[in-house]
């Protein structure tokens, strides 16, 4: 798990060949003891970054999905679709989100880059903000 990106704090993310990979994190999922459904965008949607694109129903509430870059759904996993649980039973496998191709592969160097580091969460957020609105 050491190539995960934490996104948001309860996201995590991982960036292969411009395609980044979105799923729910240990802590995300920490005070839910069910997922009712996934309301994900479909394939070939576009999505902007630091922007909600889908949303989980849980047990305690509706949870926000957020896409690190701006891009193009390639792949929703549809196993989460028909099954939301399936997020709690193996959230960095088989629970995984949705798939984004980045619209810039700067993007997906920075947001690398920032998973590498040791900043705060809030900082690389700030940064992949700043660099995506300048």
């Amino acid at each position: 798990m050491d190539d995960l990106i934490t996104y948001m704090g309860y996201e995590w993310v991982q960036a292969e060949d411009g395609v980044i990979t979105i799923g729910i994190n240990d802590d995300g999922l920490e005070e839910f003891s069910e997922v009712a459904s996934a309301n994900l965008p479909s394939e070939g949607e576009e999505v902007s970054g630091d922007e909600v694109c889908g949303e989980l129903e849980t047990d305690q509430g509706p949870m926000n999905i957020y896409s690190p870059v701006k891009g193009k759904i390639v792949e929703v996993n549809e196993a989460v679709m028909e099954n939301p649980n399936l997020i709690l039973e193996d959230c960095y496998g088989d629970g995984w989100l949705i798939r984004v191709e980045a619209d810039r592969q700067e993007d997906v160097d920075r947001l690398a880059r920032a998973g590498s580091s040791d900043d705060e969460d809030d900082e690389r957020e700030s940064d992949l903000q700043e660099d995506e609105e300048g």
